[in-house]
């Protein structure tokens, strides 16, 4: 009576089994019958996975316990997963009766059948262009992240003073893109940063700024582009001017912009890799330490030679002040704009932040620097990238720059 109890449950479960079967290959046929006239069908948006979720960050293990800036939509899992699949679908006249017939297989032969046609399934809907999920376009690499935090190799980098020749230069670093934009090729990018040189009549400068900043650069694994904003004609050299034309007309050159800006004089070098030219969480100072100066700070508010900004930042203190001509003060006043709008300046350590400053003959001090200061706290909010006025002359795509030439005499 026990046995036939238990083959009476036995046959039960197997005619279950089999109405199971046929109700998921009714369900799989009404798909592929139907589904590319559809939009998402019911059976689609229970089965389709995508590979990568597109709305929110994906962390490795060792970056759970950090929170650092800026927000990034991840498109990779902890190890990056294969988009290739094999290219087989299910035909798409597909019947009940086929169901049928697989339905009086034995049980083995159900679970064989059962697991290709589930397969099938699967690399058919995920191969389906109606599914496509247009946020994993964002990332053009589909490459893991680049690790974040300073690797433990990195430290001092020598540096060579010698002037070279641009041309020679230009012909280096073959892994720069032209416009002086590298992005690294194993990994996407966490930082995407234009680096402004304000410049004037340092051509020899250039050719060993580029030498020495490609591979500096490279090595951190930053998207980065360099940018040359040339201040025509024979006015008083203005930097901070040009420094607000540069984030402006870097913006246009790439789609979407930059997250963040490097503000650089063309004659500092970075001595030390662990000095991250990265996107800052404060503005942040990097020429701490320079080698004509002794390696020391001349004073705490001091916010000239390198420093680095994101666009939130220069837009919430309405960039650099357009009114110093000549040098000197144009610095002090971004100092106070930075501090007055609630920011306070960031730096590394002496021993980090260290530059070596190349060879240049001094230019007369702007003698109007001291006023001008003086009413900073009035007119920064008139002042800077709300009023900036200027006419492109010329922009040129070189291999390892964006020579960017304009004219920023003021209009009469």
């Amino acid at each position: 009576m026990g046995a036939g109890a238990n083959g009476g449950g036995g046959g039960r479960a197997a005619r279950a089994l089999r109405l199971l079967l046929l109700l998921v290959l009714a369900l799989a046929a009404v798909e592929y019958l139907f589904g590319s006239i559809l939009d998402a069908s019911p059976l689609r948006t229970y089965l389709y996975q995508p590979l990568y979720n597109a709305t929110q960050p994906t962390l490795r293990a060792s970056e759970k316990l950090a929170v650092s800036w800026p927000k990034r939509v991840s498109t990779t899992s902890d190890q990056p997963q294969s988009t290739e699949f094999k290219n087989i679908t299910a035909p798409r006249n597909f019947t009940i009766a086929n169901a049928t017939s697989v339905a009086n297989m034995t049980r083995p032969d159900l679970e064989n059948v059962t697991s290709v046609l589930i397969t099938k399934i699967m690399d058919g809907i995920r191969n389906d262009p109606t599914t496509e999920n247009p946020e994993l376009k964002k990332n053009e690499s589909n490459l893991p992240l680049c690790d974040e935090g300073i690797p433990s190799d990195f430290g001092p980098v020598p540096v060579n003073k010698t002037e070279i020749e641009l041309d020679w230069v230009e012909k280096k670093f073959p892994e720069v893109k032209l416009g002086g934009r590298y992005a690294p090729p194993n990994c996407t990018a966490r930082h995407k940063v234009a680096i402004i040189i304000p410049f004037r009549d340092r051509k020899q400068h250039l050719a060993i700024f580029l030498n020495h900043m490609h591979p500096f650069l490279m090595k951190q694994q930053i998207d980065y582009g360099i940018f040359i904003i040339e201040q025509a004609g024979n006015s008083d050299f203005n930097r901070a001017k040009l420094m607000n034309v540069g984030f402006a007309e870097s913006q246009k050159q790439r789609p979407g912009g930059w997250q963040c800006f490097i503000f650089h004089d063309i004659d500092l070098l970075p001595l030390d890799l662990r000095n991250m030219y990265t996107c800052p969480r404060q503005p942040r100072h990097m020429s701490v330490s320079i080698d004509k100066l002794n390696f020391k700070l001349p004073y705490e508010d001091l916010f000239g030679g390198v420093s680095a900004l994101t666009k939130g930042m220069l837009e919430k203190v309405n960039g650099f002040s357009n009114k110093y001509w000549g040098w000197g003060g144009e610095d002090d006043d971004m100092s106070y704009r930075v501090r007055k709008m609630g920011y306070h300046i960031a730096r590394y350590k002496t021993s980090i932040a260290r530059y070596a400053m190349l060879d240049h003959k001094k230019s007369s001090p702007n003698p109007k620097r001291y006023q001008l200061l003086s009413q900073t706290s009035k007119v920064f909010q008139k002042d800077g990238l709300s009023t900036l006025q200027y006419e492109v002359v010329e922009i040129i795509q070189k291999h390892l720059y964006t020579h960017v030439i304009v004219n920023i005499d003021e209009r009469s």
